[in-house]
């Protein structure tokens, strides 16, 4: 099978996945309801909510210059900044092949050494990992009492739980986890590197591993951890802006929308376009906990999604096309 049709047929499984969850969560979703309130949602809440997006965008691409630049490179600003707007966009095609068109690109034009790029992007990652697991701790923690009275509201919920943390399941899960780390320090050290699937797996540990490190000797550690702040603080203050637009959402706490927030970043993790359909189920089921109506919930995702989406389209579509221009000299 030739590259190019391979990549074609990635491309329509990833895209025929999340139309399929898409679907199935929309299935008795009324579309044409939606559309004749559309006049009800106050659309101006989204133009701050777009500009807080592209601040997001701009504060990632000057963290991963000061990171560049702790390897000993100086890239420019503009070309950071373009190349994430092109990952962005890679991603709607293939969820992670941003991460390596960007590396490419850099690699590319600042005429730097791939590998040494692609772990400055490791290391992103790690930092981004270690904040979305802060955020989810926060969230679950200042948000107990609201779980708490919901499982107490639905029995069938509470039996349910009762039979997954039964002392036995937890004993079963407890070896079950020894073993899983056991198994993984064992692959991590490439005793079982005859296995390709072992052989990827001991790729990212070990490369998470050299992220660690280039994060411990950065030269920029403020400006770094900063920004990692401020990326995710834009991330969650766009998703609350759009909050207002919805009447039946405007009275939530920010506590609710940091949990809506963190549930739809687990959302993104799954392999479809841009979060396409786990995004959306993510965002309605954590509104039914808070009182939302799943109707409500449906628009409110189908609405901040598709803000999402559109400005990675928007903005991608401008980076391709200037990113050479800016180089034209290379």
């Amino acid at each position: 099978m030739n590259k190019k049709l391979k990549t074609t047929i990635k491309i329509a499984l990833f895209i025929g996945f999340g139309i399929a969850i898409f679907m199935l969560v929309y299935k008795d979703f009324d579309f044409n309801n939606f559309f004749n309130t559309l006049s009800d949602i106050k659309w101006g809440w989204l133009i701050p909510a777009a500009l807080i997006s592209l601040l997001s965008h701009i504060s990632r691409a000057r963290r991963w210059q000061l990171m560049l630049e702790s390897t000993g490179e100086k890239p420019r600003f503009v070309n950071t900044f373009f190349a994430v707007l092109n990952a962005y966009f890679a991603n709607l095609a293939i969820p992670r092949l941003g991460e390596v068109t960007r590396c490419a690109l850099i690699s590319r034009y600042e005429k730097q050494d791939f590998s040494k790029v692609l772990g400055t992007v490791v290391s992103e990652r790690l930092l981004d990992l270690i904040l979305v697991a802060i955020l989810t701790i926060v969230a679950f923690v200042t948000q107990a009492n609201v779980f708490g009275d919901f499982i107490e509201q639905h029995p069938e919920i509470k039996d349910n739980l009762a039979k997954i943390f039964s002392p036995t399941t937890i004993i079963i899960l407890a070896i079950v986890g020894i073993a899983g780390l056991c198994l993984l320090i064992v692959i991590a050290k490439g005793k079982l590197d005859r296995f390709k699937i072992c052989q990827k797996i001991s790729k990212f540990i070990n490369g998470l591993w050299i992220g660690i490190l280039s994060l411990k000797n950065a030269q920029h550690k403020a400006g770094i951890i900063f920004h990692s702040f401020l990326i995710w603080t834009l991330y969650f203050l766009m998703l609350y802006l759009c909050f207002f637009a919805f009447e039946e959402l405007s009275g939530l706490s920010i506590l609710a929308a940091l949990m809506l927030f963190v549930a739809g970043s687990f959302g993104m993790i799954v392999p479809s376009p841009n979060g396409m359909g786990s995004y959306h189920f993510m965002i309605i089921q954590t509104l039914i906990i808070y009182g939302i109506a799943s109707e409500t919930g449906a628009a409110f995702a189908l609405v901040a999604h598709g803000l999402q989406t559109l400005l990675i389209i928007v903005f991608g579509l401008i980076s391709t096309a200037l990113i050479p221009v800016v180089n034209k000299d290379k």
